[in-house]
C-alpha cells in the first residue's frame, strides 16, 4: 500500500494539484486531464472535467457541449476519459484506433446534447495471457504508453498485466536453492514465455538474457504506475503450480508431476507442476506474491490458472473431494501472500477438456472458494458459452468474454451480429448467476479495429446495438465522412468477412505448402464486390490515412484468394502432367504475392521488419539482439515443436515476399523433380523454414507511390483471370 501511495503522489507531481480541490479527489481529474492533453495537445483547454457519483456502483459518464466548451462529469478517470471518446466519436467524426486516429477537430467545438451513459457492468476486463506473446513482447514504454491510453479512451478498467514477472520468480526460485544454469535452461526465451507460465513448455527460444528480465521488470513499474493513475485495476500473477525441474531434488518430499512434451516437443522441454495438495505449494505462492507485492505492488487481484492443459492430478476414488483440496489450496496460497487477494481464473479449463470438467467437477473446484474472492473469465463465448454450461458458475463472479483472435492472425475476420447482440443476451438471461463484467480476450491485437470499436462499446451498453446503423457511424468517424461506396461497402463486409467467427485464420498461400491449397480467409464473391466498392470511393477519401490503411487490407486479402487459385491450379497442372502451365500459373501467384507484399509494405504496421526491429532493440549485446531476432522469426512462422508451424501467422510485409513465397518457390524445386501425384517430402520443407529463422537479413521490398491506384489495379487484373467470376 505505501508503494501505491507513492505512486498516487508521484502523478500528482505529474499532473498537477488544483488549488480548488482537496490532493485526493483532484487525481482522477488530473490523470483524465493529461490524457486528454496528450491525445489534442493544446484544445484540451476547451474541456472541464467533474467527478459524478457512480450508479449503483457502476462507473458512469455525463457530457454537454455548448459553446465551444464541453464539460464532462464522471465517476472516475476512466468514465471521464470514455466520456471524452464518446465525444470525439459522436460530435467530431473522429476515432482513435491501433491502425491510426481521425482526429477532426472544428476550429469551434460541436455542440452536443446532455448525454448519459452507465456501464452495466462492474469490471470490463482486457487481454489474454497469450497477448503478451503475439503482440506485446517487444513493446517498449513508448507503445505501452499509447496501450493504456488506447485502455482508457475505450473504458478499460481491469487489465491483465504479466509484464515483467521473471525477476521475481528468479528470486523465489534462487531462494530455494536452483542455480543460474538451472534457470537458463527453466526459462523459454521472450517471445514464448506466456507458454513458460501457462506451463507448457520451457526452455524453447532461451537462455533469456538477464537484461532482458531487468528492462521488463523496469517496464513494468511504468506500465502499473500508468494503469493505476488513470483508475484501473491491473490483474497480476500468482503461482499457478509450476515449477523447474531441479525443484525434485531439493524437496523429494514434494508431489511432483512431469507434464511431459506439449505441442510435439522433445522431452527436455517438457514442464513440472507441483501438487497443489503439498505444502510447499502454498509456501510458495506466498513467497511469489510477497516479493511481487515488495516489488511491483498490488490491487490484489491474481490470474492463477493451474489446469488449463496438464493433467488434473486427482484419484478416480476420491476425485471431488480432491478436486475442492485444490481450489482451496490455489486459493490459500494466494491469500497467505495477500489476505486482500482475489483468485483470477481462465474458464477455458472447461470447453477445451469437457470430457473432465463436468459439473460435479467445476462445483468441486470451486466449492472451498468464498463467492466474492474469485472471478472467473468466461473467456471463447462465441464458441462456447461456459457460463451455461456451469449454471453461471455456481455463485462466483464471473466476466463474459470475446477472444476473437487467435495467434494474432491479421486477416478481416468477425461476427458483427453476434458481438453487437449476445452480451446483452447473457445480461438478461435469467441463468447468468454473478456476471459481473465484460472481457476482451484476444491472443494477438493490431488487427480488425472494427471488431474492437464495437466490443468495447457494447460494454457500456445494456441494449443490443444495430450494426448496420452502428457502422454507418463508425465509417464516418473513421474516415471523416460516408460516400455511398463505402456504406456500401461496409453493409457488404458484415454479411462476408464480419458474419462468422473463424479460428486460426489464413490464407493457403500462408500455409506449410503442399497438394491441397485451402484457406479460410472469406474471399467470397460478397467480399470481392465490397472491396470494389471501397476502393471506388479512393479519389473522395485518398487523404485519409484510416482509409487508405483499410484498403490496402481488403485489397491484399482479395489478392490473397488470388494467389490460393493460383497455387492451386499449377498443381493440378503439374498432376495433369502440363509443366508450362504449372510453371506458368505459379509465376503468377509469385507476382501477386510480390504486389501484396508490395501493399503492405505501404502500411508500417504491417512489416516484419519492424517486429524484428522492436526484438533487436531490447539486446543489451549483439548476442541478445541475435537471440531475440530468431525468438520474433521463429513465433511468427514455425513457433517451435511439429504441431505449431503457421499458429501466429500475419499478412505482413516481409513474411510474405521472403517468407511464404520463398517457401512456395522451394515446393515447386520440389515438385518439379517428384512424380505425378506423390507427395513432396515435407522434411525438405521443414528444413528450409529452419534455416530461414536463422537468417538475419531481408530482400528489399517493392515500393508504391499510390497505393490505391496500385491496390485497384491489382484487383482488376487479378480478376480477368480469377475463376471464382
Amino acid at each position: 500500500m505505501t508503494k501505491i501511495l507513492l505512486a498516487a503522489f508521484l502523478t500528482l507531481l505529474t499532473f498537477g494539484f488544483s488549488a480548488a480541490q482537496p490532493a485526493k479527489s483532484r487525481l482522477p481529474l488530473a490523470a483524465a486531464e493529461w490524457l486528454i492533453k496528450r491525445t489534442i495537445k493544446e484544445r484540451a483547454s476547451s474541456f472541464k472535467l467533474e467527478l459524478i457519483p457512480r450508479d449503483d456502483g457502476k462507473d458512469v459518464f455525463e457530457l454537454a457541449a455548448t459553446g465551444g466548451t464541453v464539460t464532462i462529469g464522471g465517476s472516475g478517470a476512466l468514465a471521464l476519459s470514455r466520456g471524452f471518446y464518446h465525444y470525439l466519436r459522436y460530435a467530431c467524426n473522429s476515432q482513435i484506433t491501433w491502425s491510426g486516429a481521425h482526429l477532426a477537430l472544428p476550429g469551434r467545438l460541436p455542440d452536443f446534447p446532455k448525454t448519459r451513459v452507465v456501464s452495466p457492468y462492474l469490471y470490463r476486463q482486457y487481454f489474454n495471457v497469450c497477448t503478451f506473446g503475439y503482440s506485446t513482447v517487444w513493446w517498449d514504454w513508448k507503445r505501452w504508453e499509447r496501450e493504456i491510453d488506447w485502455m482508457a479512451l475505450h473504458g478499460i478498467s481491469m487489465p491483465l498485466a504479466l509484464t515483467g514477472e521473471e525477476v521475481v520468480w528468479r528470486k523465489v526460485w534462487q531462494s530455494m536453492g536452483i542455480s543460474g544454469s538451472d534457470l537458463d535452461a527453466y526459462f523459454t526465451g521472450p517471445a514464448f514465455l506466456p507458454w513458460h507460465r501457462m506451463g507448457n513448455v520451457n526452455k524453447h527460444g532461451g537462455p533469456i538474457p538477464r537484461g532482458w528480465i531487468e528492462g521488463q521488470a523496469s517496464l513494468q513499474k511504468k506500465i502499473l504506475a500508468r494503469m493505476r493513475a488513470l483508475g484501473m485495476t491491473p490483474v497480476v500473477p500468482a503461482f499457478s503450480g509450476f515449477v523447474p525441474g531441479p525443484l525434485k531434488r531439493l524437496h523429494p518430499e514434494a508431489r511432483v508431476h512431469d507434464i511431459g512434451a506439449w505441442g510435439g516437443f522433445p522431452k527436455e522441454y517438457g514442464t513440472h507442476m507441483l501438487s497443489p495438495a503439498s505444502p510447499l505449494f502454498r509456501e510458495i505462492g506466498k513467497q511469489f506474491i510477497t516479493e511481487y507485492r515488495k516489488t511491483f505492488g498490488t490491487d490484489h487481484y491474481y490470474l492463477a490458472d493451474s489446469f488449463n492443459d496438464p493433467e488434473v492430478p486427482v484419484s478416480d476414488t476420491a476425485r471431488y473431494r480432491e478436486l475442492a483440496q485444490l481450489g482451496e489450496a490455489v486459493y490459500s496460497s494466494i491469500t497467505s501472500g495477500d489476505p486482500e487477494g482475489t483468485w483470477v481464473m481462465q474458464g477455458g479449463l472447461f470447453h477445451s477438456d469437457r470430457g473432465f470438467w463436468d459439473k460435479a467437477s467445476a462445483r468441486a473446484l470451486l466449492s472451498r472458494v468464498p463467492n466474492d474472492r474469485m472471478i472467473i473469465l468466461d473467456l471463447d463465448n462465441e464458441l462456447f458459452h461456459g457460463w451455461k454450461e456451469q449454471e453461471g458458475f455456481y455463485g462466483k463472479q464471473w466476466i463474459y468474454s470475446l477472444i476473437h483472435n487467435f495467434g494474432g492472425n491479421t486477416p478481416l475476420t468477425g461476427n458483427l451480429d453476434f458481438t453487437a447482440s449476445d452480451p446483452v443476451a447473457a445480461l438478461r438471461s435469467p441463468d447468468r448467476g454473478r456476471l459481473a463484467g465484460m472481457g476482451l480476450a484476444p491472443e494477438g491485437i493490431e488487427n480488425n479495429d472494427v471488431l474492437y470499436e464495437l466490443t468495447t462499446d457494447m460494454s457500456w451498453s445494456d441494449e443490443p446495438i444495430p450494426v448496420d446503423r452502428w457502422l454507418e457511424g463508425y465509417a464516418r468517424s473513421r474516415y471523416g465522412s460516408l460516400p455511398e461506396g463505402i456504406r456500401k461497402a461496409w453493409a457488404l463486409l458484415a454479411t462476408s468477412a464480419y458474419s462468422r467467427g473463424a479460428t486460426s485464420i489464413r490464407h493457403g498461400f500462408q500455409m506449410r505448402p503442399r497438394r491441397t491449397v485451402q484457406g479460410n480467409v472469406d474471399v467470397s464473391p460478397a467480399f470481392g464486390d465490397a472491396v470494389r466498392l471501397f476502393l471506388s470511393c479512393s479519389d473522395s477519401l485518398r487523404g485519409s490515412a484510416l482509409y487508405t490503411g483499410d484498403a490496402i487490407e481488403l485489397a491484399a486479402q482479395f489478392l490473397g484468394g488470388a494467389v490460393d487459385d493460383r497455387l492451386r491450379n499449377a498443381i493440378r497442372a503439374h498432376d495433369a502432367g502440363m509443366p508450362g502451365l504449372r510453371d506458368t500459373l505459379a509465376g503468377e501467384a509469385f507476382r501477386l504475392m510480390n504486389g501484396i507484399d508490395a501493399l503492405l509494405n505501404c502500411r508500417k504496421d504491417r512489416r516484419l521488419e519492424g517486429w524484428i526491429a522492436d526484438a533487436r532493440g531490447w539486446g543489451v549485446t549483439g548476442a541478445d539482439s541475435a537471440l531475440y531476432e530468431e525468438n520474433a522469426r521463429l513465433q511468427v512462422t514455425v513457433w517451435g515443436g511439429p504441431l505449431l508451424f503457421d499458429y501466429a501467422s500475419k499478412m505482413w510485409s516481409g513474411l510474405v515476399r521472403d517468407f511464404y513465397a520463398g517457401r512456395w518457390k522451394r515446393f515447386f524445386e520440389l515438385l518439379r523433380s517428384t512424380p505425378r501425384g506423390a507427395a513432396v517430402q515435407s522434411e525438405e520443407l521443414v528444413a528450409w523454414e529452419e534455416a530461414w529463422t536463422k537468417q538475419r537479413t531481408l530482400s528489399p521490398p517493392t515500393t508504391i507511390d499510390d497505393p490505391l491506384r496500385a491496390a485497384r489495379e491489382m484487383i482488376e487484373t487479378a480478376s480477368r483471370a480469377d475463376p471464382r467470376r
